[in-house]
């Protein structure tokens, strides 16, 4: 019989499928999920399912940024705070989007970004304490697809947050960069080399639940819950729903 944590992902996203996920319906329910997305390059649809399903249960949705300026290249998308105004206090739950753009959030990464919006050193330090103070409330971590990369450059206790963990995450191509006096164009380093360079497992496409979709892939392992892609958003609000009930 495979660990107990391998079959939560498959029996949460099944449960709320077909059973729709729980609701909060007063003041008593959980605090807000905190949203990060970037102000630049991030991915829509990875934001806008996964905040559907957490406020179709009744849960409020806080979104954060580096700024309060419109996130592009979604120009309605406009973040409700800034990071440096986010306390790990007031919510249940942190949610890091997708995009290239969130490596703009790399705390531990050595490397120089092509992009210069990704190049954001206070970004990445804000972002880092505040993912430590949400591990030491044993709270929810989440991501998905590029915000994966996020959580695999945290630093917690000196290492990544995801060393020894099994996650799933984006399997596609990456932003350009150089590092170590060389220089990799875009898409030609694959996303999961920033996951595995970090000492996590990260699983293929369709290694969860139902082989032929990406829709149900979202992965839990203690309080990280990891999504692959924008096909699996919504389940990850679903599970999301289902992990802080459960808490």
């Amino acid at each position: 019989m495979k660990p107990f944590k391998f079959l939560v992902p498959a029996l949460a996203c099944a449960l709320l499928l077909t059973a729709g996920a729980p609701t909060f319906a007063n003041s008593d329910g959980p605090s807000p999920v905190l949203m990060v997305i970037s102000n630049q390059d991030f991915w829509y649809q990875d934001y806008a399912d996964t905040r559907s399903s957490l406020e179709a249960a009744g849960l409020e949705v806080v979104v954060a940024a580096a700024t309060t300026e419109t996130a592009t290249p979604h120009a309605h998308v406009q973040p409700d705070i800034a990071l440096a105004d986010a306390s790990a206090d007031d919510y249940s739950a942190i949610v890091f989007s997708g995009g290239w753009g969130m490596a703009q959030y790399q705390y531990g990464f050595e490397g120089t970004y092509h992009n210069s919006a990704y190049r954001d050193e206070r970004s990445a330090a804000i972002v880092n304490q505040l993912i430590n103070d949400f591990v030491a409330q044993d709270k929810h971590v989440a991501a998905i697809c590029n915000g994966v990369s996020v959580l695999a450059w945290a630093r917690v206790d000196g290492e990544s947050l995801l060393e020894g963990k099994t996650v799933t995450g984006w399997n596609g191509s990456a932003p350009g960069f150089d590092l170590d006096g060389q220089s990799y164009p875009e898409r030609t380093v694959p996303a999961r080399w920033q996951i595995e360079a970090q000492g996590a497992t990260m699983l293929l496409s369709g290694a969860i639940g139902d082989p032929q979709t990406s829709t149900d892939d979202v992965y839990v392992e203690g309080k990280i819950i990891t999504a692959e892609n924008y096909d699996s958003a919504r389940a990850l609000g679903k599970v999301l729903v289902l992990e802080i009930v459960s808490r």
